[in-house]
């Protein structure tokens, strides 16, 4: 052999040696990678692993481990047929790997049980599927599908408790999976629905036990919360309605009507500084929240502060032109403040607006009041009889008919008016008595 075919074979010998070499060298790194996603996958990083594994498959769409280890993020996904497919491809590229092989076999009969509960499922045979999943979790017990699918089993047999615990595993194993970070909250919310069709049709009872099972399942769940606290409020517990609705607000802070609702109870419970932070909280949320204004007014006039009262009086009348509530208080603030004509503005206004006859009684008596301060006697008089036709019980309409008869010479009608209020009302004999003894002994009222 020459000199030269010596060198050119020598050539051939190396080149074909640094090939070798530099295909050990890519297959490390690739490895290397695969290793890399592996700890992502115990770290649940599904999505990291994910990125990382399709890059190696970019590489080389045939390196076996990296097809073998995609298949657990699709186990994490619960696409157990996907994963299946994935063993197979390592398999196809990799024939010798008795480990790819074994989880194939393993796979194939998991997806046959899984199949084989379903039936069990769809033919009512709950406890048989039952024992098929808890069979696979033996098996398997690291496979979130099994559990998740377990929990919707055990929901048709009402064992909530058993599909919040076999939720949370499933959570557990694949935290970045949203189907199950979800599955307690949509178990809990399909209960809730049923909680709030109990409310609508005036069973508080089985309302507040769905809502206490929602709590089991879900015990962050802050709608169940809100609607526990209105439960309670319509049951006349002011203390647990209150309790309901801030630990409901804890996590439901953008809720408008919760915020409300409880001002409404703070203002109820004379509790008026807490009533002024969550109505504000409340018309921040919602500016144009008419009601909250009203509420928030009426909340004001009772800590005497009017000018702020009045601000928020105006406020919701011009967001509500037709809502009588805040024209009724606004006319009874007016009054309180001797501005009587700008008071029987509003209050015409209120009166008009409220259809039912018997709920007109307050803001009748409220016109008749200002009539008869301005002097108007003749429509003082007829407010207060609508006051008093409307609600023969109250003692203001009486009072104020009484005002108006005197004020008009009728004394008689007067001291009839006062001892039909007097009567029909205790609470007002302190004001109605004084003036009656004036009219009895002749002389006039005492304004």
């Amino acid at each position: 052999m020459n000199l030269k075919k010596v060198l050119i074979l020598a050539l051939c010998v190396t080149s074909l040696f640094s090939f070798a070499l530099a295909q050990d060298a890519d297959t490390e790194a690739l490895q290397q990678k695969v290793e890399e996603a592996q700890i992502m996958l115990e770290n649940f990083d599904a999505a990291a692993a994910q990125e990382l594994l399709n890059e190696i498959l970019a590489q080389d769409s045939t390196f076996a481990p990296a097809l073998f280890a995609f298949h657990n993020i699709e186990l994490m996904y619960g696409n157990l047929s996907e994963a299946q497919v994935l063993v197979r491809k390592a398999i196809e590229f990799s024939p010798s790997e008795q480990s790819y092989r074994d989880k194939f076999d393993e796979l194939r009969d998991m997806i046959n049980q899984v199949k084989d509960a379903q039936r069990e499922v769809d033919g009512a045979n709950y406890e048989a599927a039952k024992r098929i999943y808890n069979e696979l979790i033996e098996k398997n017990p690291s496979v979130a599908e099994i559990y998740y699918r377990l929990g919707f089993v055990v929901i048709q047999e009402e064992d909530y408790d058993a599909a919040r615990d076999n939720f949370d595993k499933a959570s557990i194993l694949a935290p970045s999976v949203e189907k199950y970070a979800k599955a307690k909250d949509f178990l809990a919310g399909n209960i809730l629905k049923e909680a709030r069709k109990s409310i609508k049709m005036g069973d508080l009872v089985t309302a507040e036990r769905k809502i206490k099972i929602v709590l089991r399942i879900s015990p962050e769940f802050g709608d169940a919360y809100l609607d526990l606290g209105y439960i309670k409020l319509k049951s006349g517990n002011t203390n647990a309605a209150i309790e309901n609705y801030v630990k409901g607000l804890s996590y439901k802070p953008n809720n408008r009507s919760a915020w409300y609702n409880l001002g409404s109870i703070y203002r109820k419970t004379q509790q008026y500084e807490k009533a002024v932070e969550a109505l504000e909280n409340s018309i921040a949320i919602d500016p144009s929240y008419a009601k909250a204004h009203t509420t928030l007014a009426q909340t004001y006039v009772a800590i005497n502060k009017f000018d702020k009262a009045e601000e928020h009086f105006k406020i919701s009348i011009k967001l509500t032109p037709n809502f009588p509530a805040a024209r009724q208080s606004y006319g009874q603030l007016l009054n309180d403040q001797k501005r009587y004509k700008e008071a029987i503005e509003q209050l015409i206004v209120a009166e008009s607006l409220i259809p039912q006859k018997s709920k007109k009684y307050i803001v009748n008596y409220f016109l008749a009041q200002a009539y008869n301060r301005t002097g108007d006697y003749r429509k003082g008089l007829d407010a207060a009889k609508e006051a008093t036709t409307a609600k023969a019980n109250f003692g203001g309409g009486w009072y104020e008919l009484g005002i108006a008869y005197a004020k008009l010479d009728d004394k008689q009608n007067a001291i009839n008016a006062f001892n039909r209020g007097r009567n029909a009302d205790a609470r007002w004999r302190p004001m109605i008595d004084p003036e009656r003894e004036r009219l009895i002994q002749g002389k006039e009222l005492s304004f």
